[in-house]
């Protein structure tokens, strides 16, 4: 295989906390368009910032973070080691583990939380 003619990959440009405030204040003053040609990043990127401001501003983390923290999947269930704990059981039983098993152990140990979650999913979901 010879020299690929591809060029090569742009890096990921990626903004601290403390230049989002500043391209957020700039835009404040020329716009969104403007300031996302200075900073060479995308005008949808920019715009984000542009929505994000209020939260941008009343973020007390590090300006130097790269995100606002916060990401990543939310818990759903507040017992999920129990519910593992249970499913390890019921396997190390050699029983069947079905769906409803689950449903009925967790509404064993948080039927508040069984009773909000069944009331936001429709029949037969």
């Amino acid at each position: 295989m010879g020299e690929s003619s591809r060029p090569p990959k742009k890096k990921q440009r990626s903004f601290t906390v403390r230049e989002k405030r500043g391209a957020v204040r700039r835009m404040r003053e020329i716009g969104v368009e403007e300031v996302a040609h200075e900073l060479r990043c995308a005008r949808g990127t920019a715009n984000g910032w542009w929505q994000q401001a209020e939260t941008l501003f009343s973020f007390t983390g590090h300006a130097t973070s790269k995100t606002m923290k916060g990401q990543g999947r939310k818990v759903l269930f507040p017992h999920v080691p129990a519910v593992v704990t249970y499913m390890k059981d019921v396997r190390r039983d050699e029983k069947a583990l079905t769906t409803r098993g689950i449903m009925e152990f967790m509404l064993q140990i948080e039927p508040a939380w069984v009773a909000s979650y069944m009331q936001t999913r429709g029949a037969g979901s």
